[in-house]
């Protein structure tokens, strides 16, 4: 076993609790789904675990093995049923409370790498398909494949989100979709002809802010907003390359990760606010590595998210420093906060972290989270 990381004043625990050795730890990149019960729920390994915080520990409620690591998320549909795609090319549905099976998994090809199931609220999943457009596994885990619900000569590598029954998610094409999911068959809302929705190459998550608009990172290093119809709204140019995703707060602001690499110089970071009504730059919050994490926004204002150095820093709704936590190995996963005063990333050295924090919770308006939710199902 590797030698035991620092921990800072403000960890409560991890799990697991021993580090695994190096050449057996593959780097966390995804925030736990939580449920109403408080529940945690981790893809780990080869497994999906249910955890409690008792005593400040982790206890592990129930396993399910899958038998095969999952890139996405695992996500949190309707009745308290889970889903997770799984790079053996199965999706899973379990139940949340017990870890049971409610259908045995379908196959429905290997995810591709930044995409995630999206389940919608009848609880159907839509998942990318990893030849080209989209598949969908109905409640009865019964399988609508490309042709039959979604074709399209795009494959679409990101997440997607749903807003009034239409999924918004990016294309490998350079254009994102508004398709409707209220059909048998889903259909693309917008006029690609006439470009309406195209943005450039999407990896991660869309947020839907307070006026409809779909706002989007794109690999050319800027931020767009597409607005309800597929015109585009308003584009912002950063600073370096988006490897996270955006998240806004109750005032509209924005905020978003940024990695630098100037030549001959060090890699470094920042966190970016950008206004929500003019969407130019408020304000930076330089750090000494790469920002790659998606940060998390609490009830309290204070916004969370770590960097390739393995610290953890907690911002205020002005840019000043709050905290630094030293975690020991790189914080390139997307936040949550847990419970009341529980904030969790992932860790590069396949651990889950939680630090004591201040706020109660998530911020209850805006888009606070990758998946906007604890069940981190993309609902707007």
């Amino acid at each position: 076993m590797r030698a035991r990381v620092a921990r800072p004043e403000s960890f409560v625990w991890s799990y697991p609790q021993e580090q695994l050795p190096e050449e057996q730890a593959s780097p966390l990149r995804n925030a736990p789904a939580v449920d109403a019960g408080g529940r945690i729920f981790l893809q780990f390994q080869d497994r999906l675990v249910a955890l409690l915080e008792e005593d400040k520990k982790p206890k592990v409620v129930w396993e399910y093995v899958t038998g095969s690591r999952a890139p996405g998320p695992v996500v949190l549909g309707p009745q308290d049923t889970l889903r997770l795609h799984c790079c053996d090319g199965y999706l899973h549905a379990l139940d949340a409370i017990t870890g049971k099976q409610i259908w045995s998994p379908a196959s429905v090809g290997e995810p591709l790498g930044y995409a995630a199931p999206v389940v919608d609220r009848d609880g159907s999943t839509i998942v990318s398909s990893p030849e080209s457009g989209l598949v969908r596994v109905d409640p009865m885990g019964r399988v609508q494949k490309p042709g039959q619900f979604f074709r399209s000569r795009q494959k679409f590598d990101s997440p997607g989100v749903l807003s009034d029954g239409v999924l918004y998610i990016g294309s490998e094409g350079g254009y994102l979709f508004a398709i409707d999911l209220s059909g048998d068959k889903g259909a693309n809302r917008w006029n690609h002809a006439s470009d309406q929705g195209y943005v450039g190459i999407v990896r991660s998550a869309p947020l839907i802010a307070a006026d409809g608009s779909i706002v989007v990172a794109c690999q050319d290093e800027c931020l767009y907003g597409v607005a309800p119809s597929g015109t585009l709204a308003w584009k912002t140019q950063m600073s370096g390359q988006m490897l996270g995703a955006p998240v806004s707060d109750r005032h509209g602001h924005l905020y978003i990760g940024i990695s630098q690499a100037p030549r001959g110089m060090e890699p470094r970071g920042l966190l970016v606010c950008i206004d929500g009504n003019s969407h130019k730059i408020r304000w930076e919050y330089r750090t000494s590595a790469p920002v790659e994490a998606t940060p998390v926004i609490g009830e309290d204002d204070i916004i969370y998210f770590g960097d390739n150095s393995g610290a953890i820093h907690a911002i205020n709704f002005h840019g000043k420093a709050q905290w630094t936590a030293d975690v020991g190995s790189p914080v390139r996963s997307a936040g949550t906060i847990l419970a009341p005063q529980r904030l969790a990333f992932g860790l590069d050295d396949e651990s889950l972290v939680v630090l004591e924090c201040s706020s109660a919770g998530l911020a209850v308006e805006g888009w606070p989270k990758v998946g906007r939710t604890l069940g981190q199902n993309g609902f707007a």
